[in-house]
């Protein structure tokens, strides 16, 4: 894959989950060609930022929609080919960017996929849902399009709470708009007390831990059982 993606990550609290993210991100950096910024509200998230050479930026958490402007905006500054979404309680796998490979060579304005793996971190109960529609997390959007969409306008309306993936979606539509049924468990969603969506509100057919983290590594799958 040849090319460059940039990473968006808005952090708030859950601290040893947002280190699982990131060891999956400094892993996947040695097979693609991924950069990652953080957007943080919390003095340990800048610090793990740094230890982990990531990209930063600071915003705010009293504001969801304005803190991601101010994300898009940071990334703008850099150089990538496509950003991608994505927040810091996911873990994607390398199947994923094998399934978005041909979409990356015919450069695509934005495309994403439908499926995703919800983990509760207290009880290790899975679900697995498709939404039929292109869903936040793993979400990519070509640079230029970025761009022509965001000038002079937000992305995200501010004072959002909730929302967000719907609301920043809603303003490329007329653009591009090119959703994958990934056949693989390659996006995982590690919920907690501290999400705005709870395991429990999350729809899915629940499976077994055994068969639903065949994408996950040993590594990350113990991570995930001493949460």
């Amino acid at each position: 894959m040849d090319k460059k993606i940039l990473i968006l990550l808005p952090i708030w609290g859950r601290e040893k989950i947002t280190k699982i993210c990131f060891d999956n991100l400094k892993e996947l950096q040695k097979d693609f060609n991924i950069d990652v910024l953080c957007i943080v509200s919390e003095d340990w998230a800048k610090l793990e930022a740094f230890k982990y050479g990531f990209k930063q930026v600071y915003a705010s958490n009293d504001d969801l929609g304005e803190k991601m402007n101010i994300g898009i905006r940071e990334a703008l500054d850099y150089d990538f080919d496509y950003l991608m979404n994505l927040g810091s309680d996911d873990i994607i796998t390398k199947d994923l960017f094998k399934c978005y490979e041909p979409y990356f060579k015919d450069e695509l304005k934005m495309f994403g996929g439908t499926r995703v793996t919800f983990i509760d971190s207290e009880s290790k109960e899975i679900k697995k849902f498709d939404y039929k529609m292109m869903i936040g997390a793993g979400r990519c959007i070509r640079r230029d399009v970025l761009r022509s969409v965001s000038k002079g306008v937000d992305l995200y309306d501010k004072g959002l709470v909730r929302g967000l993936d719907m609301n920043s979606q809603s303003k490329f539509i007329r653009h591009s708009h090119t959703e994958i049924e990934n056949p693989f468990n390659s996006i995982y969603d590690i919920k907690s007390v501290n999400n705005i969506w709870t395991f429990k509100q999350m729809q899915g057919e629940k499976v077994t831990f055994d068969k639903a983290v065949d994408g996950l590594t040993t590594k990350q799958i113990d991570s995930i059982l001493e949460l």
